[in-house]
Protein backbone atom coordinates (compact mmCIF):
# COMPACT_ATOMS: atom_id res chain seq x y z
CA UNK A 1 0.00 0.00 0.00
CA UNK A 2 1.21 3.46 -0.85
CA UNK A 3 0.96 4.95 2.63
CA UNK A 4 1.19 3.44 6.08
CA UNK A 5 -1.44 5.57 7.85
CA UNK A 6 -3.48 2.44 8.53
CA UNK A 7 -0.77 0.63 10.49
CA UNK A 8 -1.17 2.48 13.82
CA UNK A 9 -4.95 1.97 13.64
CA UNK A 10 -4.48 -1.75 13.09
CA UNK A 11 -1.93 -1.97 15.89
CA UNK A 12 -4.28 -0.12 18.27
CA UNK A 13 -7.25 -2.31 17.28
CA UNK A 14 -5.21 -5.44 17.97
CA UNK A 15 -4.23 -4.09 21.39
CA UNK A 16 -7.86 -3.11 22.09
CA UNK A 17 -8.86 -6.69 21.31
CA UNK A 18 -6.43 -7.80 24.02
CA UNK A 19 -4.19 -9.63 21.58
CA UNK A 20 -0.54 -9.64 20.66
CA UNK A 21 0.53 -9.49 17.03
CA UNK A 22 1.08 -13.25 17.16
CA UNK A 23 -2.27 -13.84 18.86
CA UNK A 24 -4.13 -11.76 16.27
CA UNK A 25 -2.37 -13.59 13.43
CA UNK A 26 -3.30 -16.97 14.87
CA UNK A 27 -6.89 -15.96 15.63
CA UNK A 28 -7.26 -14.89 11.98
CA UNK A 29 -5.66 -18.21 10.88
CA UNK A 30 -2.95 -16.37 8.98
CA UNK A 31 0.21 -17.86 10.41
CA UNK A 32 1.97 -16.77 13.59
CA UNK A 33 4.12 -14.04 12.02
CA UNK A 34 1.62 -12.45 9.62
CA UNK A 35 0.87 -9.29 11.61
CA UNK A 36 4.56 -8.80 12.36
CA UNK A 37 5.33 -9.10 8.66
CA UNK A 38 2.89 -6.33 7.70
CA UNK A 39 3.38 -3.98 10.64
CA UNK A 40 7.10 -4.35 11.26
CA UNK A 41 8.65 -5.76 8.10
CA UNK A 42 6.55 -3.60 5.78
CA UNK A 43 4.99 -6.32 3.66
CA UNK A 44 1.74 -5.39 1.95
CA UNK A 45 -1.29 -7.34 3.15
CA UNK A 46 -3.71 -8.89 0.71
CA UNK A 47 -7.29 -7.66 0.91
CA UNK A 48 -8.58 -11.09 1.92
CA UNK A 49 -6.05 -11.49 4.70
CA UNK A 50 -6.60 -7.98 6.01
CA UNK A 51 -10.35 -8.64 6.02
CA UNK A 52 -9.79 -11.88 7.96
CA UNK A 53 -7.60 -10.04 10.44
CA UNK A 54 -10.20 -7.29 10.92
CA UNK A 55 -12.88 -9.89 11.47
CA UNK A 56 -10.73 -11.72 14.02
CA UNK A 57 -10.16 -8.55 16.06
CA UNK A 58 -13.69 -7.21 15.49
CA UNK A 59 -12.48 -4.10 13.66
CA UNK A 60 -13.97 -2.32 10.68
CA UNK A 61 -11.87 -2.58 7.50
CA UNK A 62 -12.82 0.98 6.38
CA UNK A 63 -11.78 2.30 9.79
CA UNK A 64 -8.45 0.49 9.69
CA UNK A 65 -7.69 1.64 6.15
CA UNK A 66 -9.11 5.18 6.19
CA UNK A 67 -9.85 6.11 9.78
CA UNK A 68 -13.57 6.40 9.01
CA UNK A 69 -16.16 3.88 10.05
CA UNK A 70 -19.04 3.00 7.75
CA UNK A 71 -22.34 2.12 9.38
CA UNK A 72 -24.83 -0.25 7.78
CA UNK A 73 -26.93 2.79 6.85
CA UNK A 74 -23.91 4.49 5.24
CA UNK A 75 -23.18 1.35 3.24
CA UNK A 76 -26.80 1.14 2.04
CA UNK A 77 -26.71 4.76 0.85
CA UNK A 78 -23.40 4.21 -0.93
CA UNK A 79 -24.75 1.06 -2.64
CA UNK A 80 -27.83 2.89 -3.87
CA UNK A 81 -25.76 5.81 -5.11
CA UNK A 82 -23.45 3.43 -6.95
CA UNK A 83 -26.37 1.56 -8.53
CA UNK A 84 -28.05 4.68 -9.90
CA UNK A 85 -26.42 7.87 -11.19
CA UNK A 86 -29.87 9.51 -10.91
CA UNK A 87 -30.07 8.68 -7.19
CA UNK A 88 -26.47 9.81 -6.66
CA UNK A 89 -27.21 13.14 -8.34
CA UNK A 90 -30.36 13.59 -6.25
CA UNK A 91 -28.45 12.97 -3.00
CA UNK A 92 -25.69 15.37 -4.03
CA UNK A 93 -28.30 18.01 -4.93
CA UNK A 94 -29.95 17.64 -1.52
CA UNK A 95 -26.60 17.98 0.22
CA UNK A 96 -25.79 21.04 -1.86
CA UNK A 97 -29.14 22.65 -0.99
CA UNK A 98 -28.50 21.98 2.70
CA UNK A 99 -24.97 23.41 2.49
CA UNK A 100 -26.25 26.59 0.80
CA UNK A 101 -28.83 26.98 3.54
CA UNK A 102 -25.97 26.93 6.05
CA UNK A 103 -23.99 29.54 4.14
CA UNK A 104 -21.59 27.07 2.53
CA UNK A 105 -21.51 25.15 -0.71
CA UNK A 106 -20.23 21.69 -1.52
CA UNK A 107 -17.42 21.44 -4.06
Amino acid sequence: MANDDWKPRLDAAIAAAGLSHRGASLKARLGAGYVHSILVEGKDPTVGKLMALCEAINASLPFILYGVDVTAEDAAILRKMKESPRKRDAVLELLDIEARGNGSQLP
